[in-house]
C-alpha cells in the first residue's frame, strides 16, 4: 500500500475525458463502436502507465471498480450526466489506498474537500457567516451533488429560492427587489447581489450590532446599482438619486469615511422590505415615517419627517423653496465676489502702477521720509479689540477646517483634515465649539455697539450724531462719496478720497460678520438640534438651512481669503503683511496719509496726545508677525484647495 493517487490525475479521470466506467457502456452504431474501441485502447495505456509508476501506487482497477458496490442509478446513471460527471470517484473521495480494505470498512475516505477544485470559493467561504457561526458546509446548500446539473433557471431566481428555504420570512420575498426578480426583472437585486454568494460576512446580519461595517456595506451595494444611469433609466428610476443623497449631511459623513454615526440607505429603506413610497408596507410610506425616523431621532414634532432625504435644489417644481434659496444664495455669492474682486483688481492696478511710476522717477514713499514726530506711534486698536480679533481668527479657521471637509467630502484634502481633527465626530465637536466662540464674540460686539449708542450721558453729539458720526461703523453719505471718489481715482480721474476713522470697505467687513452670523449661525443652530427645531419649523426648512449654511460659509471663506486679505495685507503699500491688528499701533505719518480726516479731528479736539503710545516691543512684534504670517499662509492654502475643488473637480 502506498499514498493516494495524485488528486490532479483523479480529477482528470485518469487522463480520460470521462469516468472510467463509461468505457464499458454498450455503444450502438459503427462510429460510436470505433470510439469505444479507442477508449478501450487508451484505458489499457493508462493501466500500463499507472502500473509503471512504481510500488505504493493504488492499482488502476480500484478506480474502475467503485460501481461493483455503488451500483444504483444515482451513481451509474445520474452522476455521469451531472456537472461533475467528468470527474472520477477518487477525485473527490480521496484517501482510499486499497479497495479490499475499503470494502471491509477498515479504510474510509477522507472528508470531501470541495476547495481542492473550487479554491477561490473556498477562500471566500472561510469568512462566511454561515460557516463561521452556523458551521454550514457546501452540501447544506448544494445538495444532491451526485446528480447536480447545470442550472436552467436564471441565477437570481435560483438564489432566492435556495436562500428562502431557511430565511422563510415574508420580508425576504415580498420586498420590491425580490418580487421584481421573481417577476422576471433581472436588474433587481437578489440575495447574492447584496450579500454575496459565498462571502456573506457576519456584519451583514445586524445594523445595530455592527453599525459601521453594515452601514458601509449596505450603502455601497445600494449605490452600485442606483448610481448606474443605465440601470436607473431602464427601470424608470432617478439616475441622480445617489448624488442627491450624498449632498445631505448623512451622505457627506458617510462618504468621507465615518458611516457609523449617520443614517445609510438601509437605515431608512430597511435591508429587505424595500418597497415603493406609495406601498403602505414601505418604511418610507408617509404613515410610517415617524416610526422610521424615530429609530435614530428622539423627541421631535411629527413635521420633522418633512425633511427631504434626496433633495434636488435645481428642481423648481418639486422643491420650490430649495430652488429659490439656491438662486438667491448663488446670486449673493457671485454678485458679492464679482463686485469686490473687481474693486480689488482696480485698486491693485492703480496702487501698483502708482508705486512703479514713483520708483521709476526715483521718488521714495513718503513713509520712508518720516522722522521726528512722524515716527510717533498712534493707537488704532485697543488690547481688547486685538484679543477679540485673534479669537475671531482662531474660531474662523477652525470652522473652515472642520466644515469644508464635509462640504467638499470627495476632495483629497477633506479626508486629511477630518483625520487631523480625530474623525467626523470630533471634528463636529470642534466645529460647534468654534461656532459658540464666534457667537459669543459677535454678541459681545453687539453689546459694545449698543453701549456706544446709548451711553449714560448723551454727550455733545446726541444719538444721531453717534449713529451716523465719523466714529460710527454705520454707513453714511460720506461713504457713498468716498466710494465714488475711489472709482474716479482708479481710472485717474481724481485724487484718492480723504478717509476718516473708518473706510467704507471696513464698514462692509464689520456688517458682513453680522449678516454672516445671522445666516450661518441661525441655520447652524437649526441643524445642530433638528428635533427641537421641528417644534418651530417644518422639516424641509432643515434642507433650506443646510443650503444657506453651506453657501454663506463659502462666501465668507472666499471673501476673507481674497478681498479682506488684500485690503489689509496684500495691497502693495502694505505687502506682505500689516501688523497693526496685532501691535495695535501705527505711525503718525501713516495716520496722516491713510486717515487724514481722523488725524485732523483728533488734533482739533485735542485728543491726539492721549492716543500716543510707545513703540511696540520685540516680543509683541515677533508674536504678531509669526501668528499673522501663519494665518495668511493657512488661509491661502485653504483658498487654493477650495478653488481647486470649485474649478477642477
Amino acid at each position: 500500500m502506498g499514498p493516494t493517487v495524485d488528486r490532479n490525475d483523479c480529477n482528470r479521470g485518469m487522463g480520460f475525458p470521462m469516468p472510467a466506467w463509461n468505457l464499458f457502456k454498450i455503444e450502438r452504431g459503427p462510429v460510436r463502436r470505433i470510439a469505444a474501441f479507442w477508449r478501450l485502447v487508451l484505458l489499457v495505456a493508462g493501466f500500463v502507465a499507472l502500473s509503471l509508476a512504481g510500488p505504493g501506487t493504488m492499482p488502476a482497477w480500484a478506480v474502475l471498480d467503485c460501481l461493483s458496490c455503488h451500483d444504483d442509478y444515482l451513481y451509474r446513471g445520474a452522476f455521469p450526466r451531472s456537472v461533475h460527471g467528468e470527474n472520477s470517484c477518487t477525485g473527490c473521495h480521496t484517501g482510499i489506498t486499497h479497495q479490499n480494505l475499503h470494502s471491509k470498512g477498515l479504510e474510509k475516505p477522507a472528508p470531501v474537500n470541495c476547495g481542492n477544485c473550487h479554491e477561490q470559493i473556498a477562500l471566500e467561504y472561510r469568512r462566511n457567516f454561515h460557516y463561521v457561526q452556523l458551521d454550514f458546509r457546501c452540501v447544506d446548500c448544494h445538495r444532491e451533488i451526485h446528480s447536480f446539473k447545470a442550472r436552467t433557471k436564471p441565477l437570481k431566481r435560483v438564489v432566492i429560492e435556495r436562500c428562502t428555504e431557511c430565511h422563510a420570512n415574508e420580508d425576504y420575498v415580498a420586498s420590491g427587489h425580490a418580487e421584481a426578480v421573481l417577476k422576471g426583472k433581472q436588474d433587481a437585486a437578489a440575495c447574492a447581489d447584496c450579500h454575496g454568494l459565498h462571502n456573506t460576512q457576519v456584519f451583514h446580519t445586524s445594523l445595530e450590532k455592527y453599525p459601521e461595517e453594515a452601514r458601509e456595506f449596505y450603502s455601497r451595494n445600494c449605490k452600485r446599482c442606483h448610481a448606474d444611469p443605465v440601470i436607473a433609466r431602464r427601470n424608470n428610476l432617478n439616475p441622480k438619486i445617489v448624488a442627491y443623497y450624498e449632498q445631505t449631511y448623512h451622505g457627506k459623513v458617510q462618504s468621507i469615511g465615518y458611516p457609523a454615526g449617520v443614517a445609510g440607505c438601509a437605515d431608512c429603506h430597511t435591508t429587505h422590505n424595500i418597497l415603493p413610497k406609495g406601498d403602505p408596507r414601505s418604511s418610507i410610506h408617509p404613515a410610517n415615517l415617524v416610526h422610521n425616523c424615530g429609530r435614530c431621532h428622539r423627541g421631535f414634532h411629527p413635521r420633522f419627517v418633512d425633511y427631504k432625504a434626496h433633495p434636488d435644489y435645481r428642481d423648481r417644481k418639486r422643491y420650490p423653496a430649495l430652488f429659490w434659496t439656491f438662486v438667491a444664495m448663488s446670486g449673493l455669492l457671485v454678485g458679492t465676489l464679482c463686485f469686490f474682486w473687481l474693486h480689488t483688481v482696480l485698486w491693485w492696478r492703480k496702487t501698483y502702477w502708482e508705486n512703479h511710476r514713483m520708483e521709476k522717477q526715483g521718488i521714495l514713499p513718503r513713509a520712508l521720509l518720516a522722522k521726528g514726530e512722524g515716527l510717533q506711534q498712534i493707537q488704532r486698536f485697543s488690547r481688547r479689540e486685538r484679543i477679540m480679533h485673534v479669537l475671531l481668527i482662531l474660531s474662523f479657521f477652525t470652522l473652515v477646517m472642520t466644515g469644508f471637509p464635509l462640504k467638499y467630502h470627495t476632495a483629497a484634502f477633506s479626508g486629511l483634515l477630518i483625520r487631523f481633527w480625530g474623525g467626523a465626530h470630533q471634528a463636529g465637536l470642534f466645529h460647534r465649539g468654534a461656532a459658540l466662540l464666534l457667537i459669543a464674540i459677535v454678541a459681545y460686539v453687539a453689546w459694545l455697539s449698543l453701549r456706544y449708542l446709548f451711553p449714560k450721558g448723551q454727550g455733545r453729539r446726541g444719538f444721531w450724531g453717534r449713529f451716523f458720526g465719523p466714529d460710527s461703523l454705520v454707513p453714511n453719505w460720506k461713504d457713498w462719496e468716498d466710494f465714488k471718489g475711489m472709482g474716479r481715482w482708479f481710472f485717474n480721474k481724481g485724487e484718492m478720497p480723504r478717509f476718516d476713522r473708518w473706510t467704507y470697505w471696513e464698514k462692509f467687513d464689520f456688517w458682513a460678520v453680522f449678516w454672516g452670523m445671522f445666516a450661518i449661525g441661525s441655520s447652524g443652530v437649526l441643524m445642530w438640534v433638528p428635533e427641537w427645531s421641528s417644534y418651530l419649523f417644518p422639516g424641509w426648512l432643515l434642507n433650506v438651512a443646510s443650503l444657506v449654511h453651506s453657501e454663506e460659509a463659502l462666501l465668507a471663506a472666499l471673501f476673507i481669503f481674497t478681498v479682506h486679505f488684500f485690503n489689509t495685507h496684500f495691497i502693495p503699500t502694505k505687502f506682505p503683511m500689516d501688523r497693526i491688528i496685532f501691535t495695535g499701533t501705527y505711525t503718525l505719518e501713516d495716520m496722516k496719509e491713510q486717515r487724514p480726516l481722523h488725524y485732523e479731528r483728533l488734533k482739533d479736539d485735542a485728543r491726539l496726545e492721549s492716543m500716543k503710545r510707545s513703540y511696540p516691543g520685540i516680543p509683541l512684534k515677533l508674536l504678531g508677525s509669526t501668528f499673522g504670517l501663519a494665518s495668511l499662509l493657512l488661509g491661502l492654502f485653504l483658498l487654493g484647495q477650495i478653488l481647486w475643488v470649485l474649478f477642477f473637480t
